[in-house]
Parts: C-alpha cells; sequence; structure tokens
C-alpha cells in the first residue's frame, strides 16, 4: 500500500481533443522492450534545456507503420493538461500520428475515483487511465473491468520484471497494468535550519537519531513554533519504519492472518506517539486531521525543518515562483527500526502509477500502444508531474533534469536528491497478498488515529487493529 499521491484538483469533465498531424510519417511500431525497444523520440526539452544527457536511443526492429489503423483514444489522468499531458501526447503523435489522443483529467481522490469506475461500469468511453496506488488497481482488476495484458506483453516481448526493475501486481499471472511511475518516501530537510544547528545530512540513521535531529530543530512556541519534523499528513506513514524492515507483505503472517501483533507495529505507533504528542518535536497528526494542513506548504513555509514525503514534493520545491523561500533543500533516506538493520526496503522505488487499459475498450491495439509507449520509451515526461518513470532504461540526469527544473542547484542539494531519490538500485517491497487489501488499510489507519488522539492506548489499538484485520481476512476468503 502506498500512500495517496498528493495532487488535487477539479474533475474536468469538459474533454479536450489533442489535435494531431494530418500528414502521415513512416514510423516504426513494432519494438521489444527488453532490449531492442522503438527508437526514442527527440531529446527531452527540459533536459536539454538544463544542459543534462538525452535519453538513450534503442535499437528497433523495422516494421511496417502502415499497418497501425487511424483510431481515436482516451486517456484519463490527475494532473491538468497544461502540466504535461499536452506535452506527452504531443510526443506521442510524432511517433503515431494515426492515433488522436483525448485528454481527461480527474481528480485523485475518492469521490474522483468513483467518477472512473462509474465510467468503466457505465461504458463510457474511457481507454488508457492511471490508478495510482495498488490498491484502486487491485479492486478494478477483482471488478473485472481491466484488459488483461499479458496477450500483449508476450507478443511485444516485454520483460515486466527486467524493464521496471522488480516483479509487479498480477492476479493468477495476469498483468492487468504496468508502473508507470514510483515513488520513495525520503526526509526532505530545510538544509539552512540543518547548518545553523551544526547537524549534517545522514546517509543512514535510526528512529531514535532521527528524534534527536527533531529534537535539536525544533524551535520557538504557539503559533511562532518550528517544529524540527512533521510526517507526511496521510495516517499510513507511522507504518514506514515496519515496511522498512519486513518489506513485502508486512501486513500478513504466513498463515494468511494479519501481523499487527508483531513487535515492529508497536515500536513505530509507540515513536509517533511519543516525538508527536509527548516531546512534541514533530507537527502531530491530529494538528493536520483538525486544520487539513498540507505538509508541502508548511515544509516550504519554514514551520517545520524536516518532513516525511514522497519524491512528489518535487513540484513545489522547484515550483520558487509561486513557493518562493530563501533555503537549499536537501534529502536523506527514511530512518530505520532497529540499528544494525540489514535490509531496509523503503530505500528503493515503489510502483505507484499503474497504466491501465479498459477491458471493453473498442481500440484495444492503439489503447496498447499509447500504454506501452507511455511506460516506457515516453515515460521520462512524467517526471514533470513530479513522478519517477519505473523504466529503467531512463536517464537519471535527464529526470532529475525534468523534475528539478533549470535552476535546480540553486533550490535543491541535486547530487543527494539523485543519490536518495533516483534510487533504481535499492531494495524495495511489491505486496503480491491482497486479501481485505483496502479494508485492512483503511483498518490500520483508524485504529492508530485513536491511539494518536487518546481515545485508546496504543496497546488496545494494536489489538483491536489485528482483531478487524483478521476478522476482514475472514470474511474476504
Amino acid at each position: 500500500m502506498d500512500a495517496a499521491i498528493i495532487y488535487w484538483g477539479r474533475i474536468f469533465m469538459k474533454k479536450k481533443l489533442v489535435s494531431i498531424p494530418a500528414l502521415f510519417s513512416a514510423v516504426l511500431l513494432v519494438s521489444t522492450l527488453s532490449g531492442c525497444g522503438g527508437a526514442e523520440p527527440a531529446k527531452t526539452d527540459n533536459a536539454a534545456a538544463a544542459g543534462q544527457p538525452a535519453q538513450k536511443t534503442a535499437p528497433s526492429e523495422p516494421s511496417a507503420s502502415s499497418q497501425i489503423k487511424p483510431a481515436k483514444i482516451t486517456w484519463w489522468a490527475a494532473w491538468a493538461e497544461d502540466q504535461g499531458p499536452a506535452e506527452m501526447i504531443k510526443k506521442f503523435n510524432q511517433k503515431y500520428p494515426q492515433i488522436k489522443v483525448e485528454y481527461v483529467q480527474f481528480t485523485n481522490s475518492d469521490e474522483g475515483n468513483v467518477k472512473v469506475d462509474t465510467s468503466l461500469v457505465a461504458g463510457q468511453q474511457i481507454d488508457v487511465f492511471f490508478n495510482y496506488g495498488l490498491p484502486r488497481l487491485e479492486a478494478r482488476a477483482k471488478k473485472g473491468v481491466l484488459q488483461d495484458l499479458n496477450e500483449f506483453l508476450t507478443k511485444d516481448k516485454v520483460d515486466v520484471a527486467g524493464e521496471f526493475g522488480q516483479e509487479t501486481f498480477q492476479i493468477d499471472g495476469k498483468y492487468y497494468g504496468l508502473p508507470a511511475t514510483s515513488l520513495i518516501d525520503a526526509v526532505f530537510i530545510n538544509k539552512k535550519m540543518l547548518d545553523a544547528a551544526g547537524l549534517k545530512v545522514p546517509e543512514r540513521w535510526t528512529l531514535d537519531e532521527y528524534a534527536e535531529y527533531a529534537k535539536a530543530l525544533t524551535k520557538g512556541e504557539g503559533s511562532s513554533k518550528i517544529y524540527g519534523s512533521s510526517d507526511y499528513l496521510s495516517n499510513y506513514y507511522w507504518t514506514n519504519p515496519v515496511r522498512g524492515l519486513l518489506g513485502s507483505n508486512a501486513w500478513y503472517k504466513s498463515d494468511g492472518t494479519s501481523n499487527f501483533d508483531h513487535p515492529a507495529y508497536k515500536k513505530a505507533l509507540e515513536f509517533k506517539n511519543k516525538i508527536e504528542n509527548v516531546d512534541k518535536y514533530q507537527y502531530p497528526y491530529t494538528e493536520y486531521k483538525s486544520t487539513k494542513s498540507s505538509t508541502n506548504e508548511l515544509f516550504i513555509q519554514g514551520k517545520m525543518a524536516m518532513a516525511v514525503n514522497s519524491n512528489s514534493v518535487a513540484r513545489f520545491i522547484s515550483n520558487t515562483k509561486d513557493y518562493p523561500r530563501d533555503f537549499l533543500v536537501t534529502v536523506a533516506p527514511l530512518p530505520t527500526l532497529e540499528k544494525d538493520q540489514k535490509e531496509v526496503y523503503t530505500n528503493g522505488l515503489r510502483h505507484f502509477g499503474y497504466l491501465a487499459m479498459n477491458k471493453n475498450t473498442k481500440e484495444k491495439e492503439a489503447s496498447w500502444l499509447f500504454l506501452k509507449w507511455l511506460s516506457t520509451e515516453g515515460s521520462v515526461d512524467l517526471a514533470q508531474v513530479g513522478h519517477i518513470p519505473t523504466w529503467k532504461k531512463n536517464n537519471k540526469d535527464a529526470i532529475a533534469a525534468i523534475m528539478l527544473g533549470p535552476n535546480a542547484d540553486k533550490v535543491v542539494d541535486v547530487e543527494t536528491f539523485k543519490r536518495v531519490i533516483l534510487n533504481y538500485d535499492a531494495k524495495s517491497y511489491t505486496d503480491t497478498i491482497y486479501t481485505a487489501y483496502n479494508e485492512v488499510n483503511k483498518i490500520l489507519q483508524d485504529e492508530a488515529e485513536k491511539a494518536l488522539f487518546g481515545i485508546s492506548s496504543i496497546d488496545d489499538a494494536l489489538k483491536e487493529m489485528k482483531k478487524k484485520a483478521d476478522q476482514a481476512i475472514k470474511a474476504a476468503k
């Protein structure tokens, strides 16, 4: 399970057609993504402008592009069209001018995703669309509204694990989406405050060491207080130390029951409660809940010295026009639960933005071509919206240049950002057990919230978490 995406906005019901050249140009169609993929488009404009290396061009197999039939498809995603999608479609049309792509924006909220689900069931044209987070993809796959991609993957010889760094979501060996984007959580730090406190940027640290940093960075009282730390506003984030220790399927035991009686969960929840509600070094979840405030904006405003967040915050860090500040941002990995922890499964990229196809689309071939292109050779521009393109053949410098903008070195510690955030080689996690997945996710947040609000003790909250999760799992079998 991953934290909810931070992009918000209104649902745009009005569709805007992105025009394409009428002139047919010879293009290469069939490409294999496992070493002989289709030729890359021209250099990414953002990367070139920042003086960064262009994307690598892969060899391709010749194919009769005239076999591609003219088609019109829709692509649904959560970003404003002028913030990246229009440019991506334009580049897609440089290779496939026969396929018209109409963009529809939806809000990545419960309400917005209901709109997606309703459109799928009602038969409204929705061909290719993003599923933000595994719970969304898993639920739709089980409802039978997603196209099984195995036939297309086999035909084009796509090595999913090889191309995207790790195995991804399947049901009974079937793929229902490609992980076009990934996220990683890290600690974003106000370097001006860090330097003033005489502290170094940590390359590895424990929860106890993190608390010491938070204590040293906390200043003032009342409305002028600067907190040393903040978790991201979502209450799921208290489980990050557990994920770092246990990795995949951390919610479940080998016998299929829930794992919330594992001592790691108690240690993690106790840590969050102490640093927020006892020591008061961390901006409290209770305040987030009552004020609906934003972690991104509070951090940019200097209300906290450190903030646990995903790479999505890059949109705010790089936008000094709308979010001005007087400090450089640096980055550190998440702290570990144990001092000599051998493996840290939160240091690597985790799949988040899954591109899927409507099972009932009338344009399966055209939809597949767009889905594959946007997940692979066209994915670098997804960095414009703050996501990390998952495709391993992308160039790290080009991604950083797009995410951080042309003046990156003036706003971000670029080399540290690339080392921590664009860590394609570190271990991560991918759940493979999905029994009552959405229900369990809600239970772990609801019961933890009771403990943080003082409604129940930590021990009682964890007991209820275990009890209710086991009931949900049993009911789902």
